[in-house]
């Protein structure tokens, strides 16, 4: 990141308007209430942590297309899983909503210029898949939750039914985008 690159991100940023802006504010905010929310399950966060996060999060929204997005994500979930005990605490699929709103939100900004405008088509594919991994995050914490206290071998179960539905999930992504590709080439 030199000079003239920072210089041209924030001319680009300054010229932003509707979707672009949001999806930008989205970058900078989501990760930041990821951490409040940390904070709120473990009562306790690291300030260094969360002072890298927020610096990190400013400038994925000025460089979208960069690699600090996995930087947000890793400090985040390494936080979380370092100062949160309870696996079954409500906090834990908020965060998880709010690091899939970040990796969507990011995602999104690099497919066109800020200031572009965006169809209907264009929002409501971009809202429909964030949201089937939000619906599916939140049906698999409402599993653990309910087999959290008994003694049989849920997490075997789990892994398996996760692991199936990442299997129909990343089958079902691929078929969009290829399918995508394809009416683009003709």
């Amino acid at each position: 990141m030199n000079e003239q690159s920072l210089e041209e991100a924030w001319w680009l940023l300054s010229r932003t308007r509707g979707a672009g802006l949001l999806l930008r504010v989205l970058v900078v905010v989501s990760p930041v209430t990821a951490l409040m929310c940390t904070r709120f399950a473990a009562d306790h966060s690291p300030r260094v942590v969360n002072i890298s996060v927020i610096v990190l999060a400013v400038l994925c929204a000025a460089f979208p297309d960069g690699h600090m997005g996995l930087l947000v994500v890793l400090l985040v979930a390494t936080q979380w899983f370092a100062t949160v005990d309870s696996p079954t605490t409500p906090w834990s699929i908020a965060v998880a909503v709010l690091l899939t709103v970040f990796h969507s939100s990011l995602a999104a900004a690099t497919v066109a210029p800020p200031a572009a405008r965006w169809t209907r088509a264009m929002c409501r594919r971009w809202l429909l898949r964030p949201l089937a991994v939000m619906l599916a995050s939140a049906a698999t914490w409402a599993v653990i939750a309910a087999t959290h206290r008994y003694e049989i071998a849920s997490s075997d179960v789990l892994i398996a039914a996760a692991l199936v539905g990442l299997a129909v999930a990343g089958m079902w992504a691929r078929n969009g985008t290829l399918a995508a590709r394809q009416f683009r080439q003709d």
